[in-house]
């Protein structure tokens, strides 16, 4: 009896190994965009009317900007679905997503999935990196997300992945996965992004390119059927006439060795490093030099302060995803998360000091200010301390907070988008931009709208992701158009504008305030006059395409500066550029001047350096 019954479970695994079974496929559908909610709603149609479909999966680029009604709007047409859908983010819906994040995990519980069929996994991970865009990357939490998920999986299922970005070069740290999934059956990728249907191989990888659910540059709506046979996928594109037409085929039997890609993710060019700490976590920000100590606060919400030995002093759990540099004075941290919550410590022992809860995401970096208006608090203070904290929030609103009692000293709601980048504080004056296109100079001490400037009423080249910076009489911006402007910091006017620079959000001021440093958007850096915008000169680099936005600094004779490809570069006085540190395969924040000749570096992956400069 125990022979037939073990007969039985070996024809009912080889049965399931065998099984055909077939599934949608959706990508791309950029609801927000022209007709896009209707082809979609005319894609969900379609797929209902086949009798057999086990399941959908959405790989990426829900939403056109990250909007929250644009995921309203997504999820009410996507629920129409009659099989269950899996559903993944791509760079549309992060790169100006204006709830960081949090709105997806609201309506859809996850941002990644496992789904096992027979003898198949289906892993649907994330590609997109929050609030940047150019390309994708896997974030450490979902690296390890994936190998907690591979420790439950058999090892004889085979795996396939589903992300939005292609895998290859087009994700940076691409070989991460891939020497992870190299140790498993894993059999093939399916991913967007690319908006067209097309099977190809990478690092002996088989993979498959994913149409869009819209009909632009297409000759009509559609998606794609994968059909799980035997040996094979194989790939129909359905559109309005509703037959299925194939287009690719991938061999499951075929004997693919996939390499395993040995990649050093640290390596010193020729400073001194003092000390390294990964924390292990998304860091979204940039850390904050204060009072002889290195504050951090990354995407898991944990603050962590550090002295110069590299020596942890305190931490704190804020119990959200924390998005904003954390600001400080007077002895009072401020940190704030997505979710709304701020809450002040002391700098010196963590200790908790107050809180409150915003209705909105707050967005911005947070910036202190020695506040020289007349409003006072109506809630008792315990110092004499002046200083203020600046926020401003998705919803385009920028308060004025007294630091010590968060109370509210003023607010603007000038702007009508989101608020991200660090404000300028000069003169009394503060100066942001918004994704509504448009810079915003405002009173500091009243909340006063002093002027505000547009040059394109445009939202994809909104100056909203570039910190100005100041000579004292102008402010200067790069934007995602890669024009150069100089504004004249009291009226708002435009002095002069450069179009030949291809800087992409990326601007320093040197220490004499009379050069501009500009990193380039592919292996270009260019320093010219503030007076004029006048060339000075153009230096030959080898970063390759780089959107991630930073501040150059000088210091002494040199131009330091971080980039996109997991490199601290410096530029000499006679132009002569070197590469300094490499940090690993994630883009590196601005690089800061800590004191003499030490420095901190950090990139998106939350390792943190300090080196110094022989």
């Amino acid at each position: 009896m125990k022979r037939i019954a073990a007969l039985f479970f070996v024809l009912i695994s080889i049965v399931a190994q065998g099984q055909s079974y077939k599934f949608a496929w959706i990508s791309d559908t950029h609801i927000g965009a022209p007709k896009a909610e209707v082809e979609l709603d005319s894609v969900v149609k379609a797929i209902n009317t086949f009798k057999n479909i086990s399941f959908t999966i959405i790989s990426g680029d829900i939403t056109e900007k990250g909007l929250n009604a644009e995921f309203d709007l997504a999820k009410s047409i996507l629920d129409k679905l009659k099989s269950p859908y899996l559903i993944i983010r791509g760079n549309h819906d992060s790169k100006w997503s204006e709830s960081g994040l949090s709105y997806f995990l609201d309506l859809w519980n996850e941002d990644s999935f496992v789904l096992e069929k027979g003898n198949d996994v289906f892993i649907g991970m994330n590609t997109s990196i929050p609030w940047k865009g150019g390309g994708g990357h896997f974030r450490p939490e979902d690296i390890f997300w994936l190998n907690e998920q591979l420790d439950e999986i058999n090892p004889d299922k085979n795996i396939y992945l589903i992300t939005h970005h292609p895998f290859n070069e087009e994700t940076d740290n691409w070989f991460l996965v891939n020497n992870i999934l190299q140790k498993k059956k894993f059999k093939a990728v399916l991913n967007g992004y690319s908006h067209k249907n097309e099977i190809y191989k990478f690092n002996n990888v088989n993979a498959a390119h994913g149409r869009s659910a819209l009909s632009q540059h297409q000759k009509s709506w559609g998606f794609n059927i994968v059909e799980r046979k035997k040996d094979l996928l194989e790939f129909y594109e359905v559109t309005r006439n509703l037959t299925p037409s194939l287009w690719g085929q991938i061999n499951l039997n075929e004997k693919n060795e996939i390499p395993m890609i040995d990649s050093l993710q640290e390596k010193n060019y020729g400073v001194q490093v003092m000390w390294t700490r990964n924390l292990e976590s998304t860091l979204i920000a940039n850390s904050l030099i204060y009072k002889n100590k290195i504050y951090t606060a990354d995407f898991s919400g944990i603050v962590t302060c550090f002295d110069f030995n590299g020596n942890v002093l305190w931490d704190y759990d804020t119990f959200g995803s924390v998005y904003s540099k954390p600001a400080a004075r007077d002895g009072i941290l401020a940190v704030a998360t997505i979710r709304g919550d701020i809450i002040t410590l002391d700098a010196e022992t963590g200790e908790q000091k107050q809180s409150i809860g915003f209705d909105q995401s707050i967005t911005s970096q947070l910036i202190a200010i020695d506040y020289q208006g007349a409003k006072e608090t109506m809630m008792p203070k315990s110092t004499n301390s002046n200083a203020a904290l600046i926020v401003g929030t998705n919803t385009g609103n920028l308060y004025c907070l007294d630091l010590e009692t968060l109370q509210e000293l003023w607010r603007s709601n000038d702007a009508n988008g989101m608020i991200e980048v660090e404000p300028l504080f000069v003169n009394n004056k503060i100066i942001y931009g918004s994704w509504d296109s448009h810079i915003y100079c405002i009173d500091a001490r009243e909340g006063w709208l002093i002027w505000k400037w547009r040059d394109k009423e445009n939202f994809y080249y909104s100056p909203a992701a570039c910190k100005p910076v100041t000579d004292g009489k102008s402010i200067f911006i790069s934007t995602p158009e890669q024009i150069v402007y100089s504004i004249d910091l009291n009226l708002g006017k435009t002095l002069w504008k450069k179009e030949k620079y291809d800087t992409w959000e990326s601007i320093g001021i040197s220490n004499d305030k009379k050069k501009i440093l500009l990193k380039g958007y592919e292996d270009k850096f260019r320093i010219i006059y503030a007076s004029n915008g006048r060339e000075i000169k153009s230096v030959k680099m080898d970063f390759g395409i780089d959107t991630m936005p930073t501040e150059p600094i000088e210091w002494k004779d040199k131009i330091l500066f971080g980039a996109k490809d997991g490199n601290v570069y410096s530029i000499d006085n006679k132009y002569k550029s070197k590469q300094l540190l490499f940090l690993g395969t994630s883009r590196v924040h601005s690089v800061q001047h800590v004191k003499d000749n030490i420095f901190i570096a950090s990139n998106m992956d939350g390792k943190v350096v300090l080196f110094k400069l022989k």
